[in-house]
């Protein structure tokens, strides 16, 4: 069960170690290969996926994003973005999202790894993708204002993290709907 007490520095710290390797600067981190910092992400959120899966299914965490919601919070998030995602991570999306982030190939992986993954959650992925496309860069632009001043101010490098990024997304939800449409046209 997740501990309401403890919950906000648990997820501090994960947010930290996820965001480390493509939104922060450090030694050497210049120099480092897109691919490659999502390969580290990939492990920050694997070291972290036991408690990300313990609360998207936390039903008091649902509870919460009501009542944030009731109070006119979380603007950009539906309730409908809200279990797409609860439901992603619960159903064996996380799982794959990290083989895949850990993948030499990261789109073929991908591809492979949505055949392994329920009907909902396939049908899911494209929608899923769009919204977190969108919330990432808000989220990463956020962050960029608040550890730099401005987006200006922002080291290059990271700013072209963050575009790479993006670009991966848009791949791979343009990836989730090819998916749809074969799956489809053959079932």
């Amino acid at each position: 069960m997740v501990n309401p007490f403890t919950a906000q520095a648990k997820i501090s710290r994960i947010q930290q170690d996820v965001l480390q390797p493509l939104y922060t600067m450090y030694s050497g981190q210049e120099n480092i290969e897109h691919a490659w910092l999502l390969v580290e992400t990939g492990r920050a959120i694997a070291s972290h996926q036991s408690y990300i899966e313990e609360v998207c299914g936390s039903r008091l965490v649902a509870v919460i994003f009501k009542i944030v919601k009731l109070l006119g919070g979380a603007d950009q998030l539906t309730a409908e973005d809200f279990d797409r995602f609860t439901a992603y991570v619960t159903d064996g999306g996380i799982k794959a999202m990290i083989k895949m982030l850990l993948a030499a190939e990261k789109e073929k992986t991908f591809v492979d790894e949505l055949q392994h993954l329920p009907v909902n959650v396939r049908q899911n992925a494209p929608h899923m993708l769009d919204k977190s496309k969108s919330l990432h860069k808000d989220f990463i632009t956020g962050f960029f204002k608040e550890n730099y001043g401005s987006l200006n101010n922002t080291p290059q490098k990271l700013r072209d993290n963050l575009s790479k990024s993006n670009d991966f997304i848009e791949r791979l939800s343009l990836l989730a709907v090819e998916n749809l449409k074969k799956a489809s046209a053959t079932g």
